[in-house]
């Protein structure tokens, strides 16, 4: 009975083995799949706002550090229901800065994550790295990651702001421009960031080189609201004319050594007197459709594809085990038939 309880579990570990290679392949081809028409920081999506009429009230959200599965998946949903004229995502939305990383997070983005308005990605630490998946493949995917558009009156300016190895000098250029623009040119001015510059003791923020340069810089610029993410909770400061935000409650594993935190997104709603700012709050999800899904195009068709010759060799040996579990005569017939026949 025992023996045959054994051969039971190995038949069964043998064909999910078998039953998930396949599903792995199968799945693997989502990561072919184009992004959504309006995702990304492409010139069309940016020409798309600006050409819209004048109204008396927008909104936008933004959502920082979505890696997760399942929970930022939850947060879409709520957001395809909305009246947004488009969303901000924070950065830090792929696990790690490499193509399998982001081939995981483009799949979601065919069918989970896509929404029916613009979507710009603002890069963050974890989105890029030097080897794995520079800045320049990121924009290939993604467009470019420093950025501004004018919509309702009002500017919007996305940063690259990463720590060391990457320089933010770029962004620093790109911000100074800004100075020499009048204040009355524009309704409110909004800056998008992954990584916060550090204002306050209220959340854990890792320095940047250039951080007081650049808050020198939104007070010359006039900046209103400065939407950061990295830290995975919500803080708010105003330093001087500025409100900084920080919401990277998406989706990644929330800190709260300093308070309890959740998940959420922010919602903005500008009016012609006001700017009104809601939470979107959801549970913490893990489904585990997600989880296999991430399994199998991050960690096992990469394997898969890199030893093509011993998966093919491990597949065979696997099926003969396998057989032999289900049909354990089939050994000696093996033998039976290999022997030599007497005359």
């Amino acid at each position: 009975m025992g023996m045959y309880l054994l051969r039971i579990m190995g038949a069964i570990i043998l064909g999910a083995a078998l039953v998930f290679q396949g599903y792995a392949i199968v799945v693997q081809t989502e990561t072919h799949s184009p992004l959504p028409p309006q995702f990304g920081n492409f010139p069309a999506n940016r020409v798309f706002l600006e050409e819209q009429t004048e109204q008396d009230e927008f909104a936008f959200a933004v959502v920082g550090d979505t890696k997760s599965v399942g929970t930022f998946e939850r947060i879409t949903e709520d957001l395809k229901r909305r009246p947004l004229d488009f969303v901000v995502l924070l950065g830090d939305c792929s696990y790690n800065g490499r193509e399998e990383d982001h081939r995981y997070f483009r799949a979601e983005c065919a069918t989970e994550y896509a929404m029916p308005f613009p979507v710009f990605y603002v890069v963050g630490n974890h989105d890029v790295s030097p080897d794995g998946f520079p800045i320049s493949r990121f924009e290939q995917t993604y467009g470019p990651s420093i950025f501004s558009f004018e919509y309702q009156q009002c500017l919007f300016i996305v940063l690259r702001i990463l720590d060391p190895p990457f320089s933010n000098e770029e962004s620093i250029r790109f911000l100074r421009r800004f100075t020499e623009v009048p204040r009355e040119k524009y309704r409110h001015r909004f800056v998008f960031m992954h990584i916060p510059p550090p204002v306050s003791s209220d959340f854990n923020a890792r320095t940047f080189p250039e951080h007081e340069q650049i808050v020198q810089l939104f007070d010359e610029v006039g900046v209103d609201y400065v939407f950061a993410g990295d830290y995975h909770g919500y803080s708010r400061i105003k330093l001087r004319n500025t409100i900084y935000i920080v919401s990277g409650g998406g989706g990644a594993h929330l800190k709260e050594k300093k308070r309890r935190q959740f998940h959420h997104a922010l919602l903005i709603r500008v009016g012609k007197n006001y700017i009104a700012e809601n939470f979107i709050p959801v549970p913490r999800s893990n489904d585990l459709e997600d989880r296999l899904e991430k399994l199998a195009i991050v960690e096992v068709w990469p394997w898969m594809a890199q030893h093509r010759a011993l998966t093919i060799l491990l597949d065979l040996l696997g099926l003969m085990i396998l057989l032999m579990i289900l049909k354990p005569d089939i050994l000696p017939m093996l033998r039976k038939g290999a022997e030599p026949k007497s005359v």
